[in-house]
């Protein structure tokens, strides 16, 4: 499959749908079934400019909440996305040595997989790389990611 142009608008709704979804599926898979199991209650809410991933994670015996807040942005010329992790909040804890800590983690899980890179509190994604790897080849370029409240909305041409 070949994608050239794409204009595609996504809600709240949709989003939740997605990632109640993907759980369910992690749930399933031995790698990472025990991780799912952690997180209850994974909610996205969208809201201008920013994502914010909420959940609750087990941690110990009570339930700890999780609320992440992430911008999108095309980069390197929109060949890339560029995720940018802005504040977590874990509990009373939060700030910008939880973020730290958390980014210092996810760049130790990608180091060496193509198309993914950590910078700060940046992932960036090659959006070819990660297309190719679901056998699409990408013949656009991501112009514009827009966060508005309840829709995401992607503009590849």
């Amino acid at each position: 499959m070949k994608i050239s142009k794409l204009a595609m608008t996504l809600s709240e709704t949709d989003l939740n749908a997605m990632l109640t979804t993907a759980f369910d599926r992690m749930a399933q898979e031995p790698q990472a079934k025990e991780m799912a199991s952690k997180v209850k209650d994974p909610r996205i809410a969208l809201k201008a400019g920013t994502i914010c991933f909420k959940c609750k994670a087990a941690m110990g015996f009570l339930p700890v909440p999780v609320e992440a807040q992430l911008r999108l942005a095309p980069a390197d010329g929109g060949n890339a996305l560029d995720i940018t992790l802005e504040r977590v909040s874990l509990a009373m804890m939060g700030g910008a040595t939880v973020a730290s800590q958390l980014m210092s983690q996810v760049a130790g899980m990608v180091a060496g997989k193509p198309g993914l890179a950590v910078s700060g509190s940046t992932l960036t994604v090659a959006l070819k790389t990660l297309a190719q790897t679901r056998q699409i080849e990408l013949g656009g370029k991501l112009n514009d990611i827009t966060v508005s409240d309840g829709l995401i909305s992607f503009d590849l041409s």
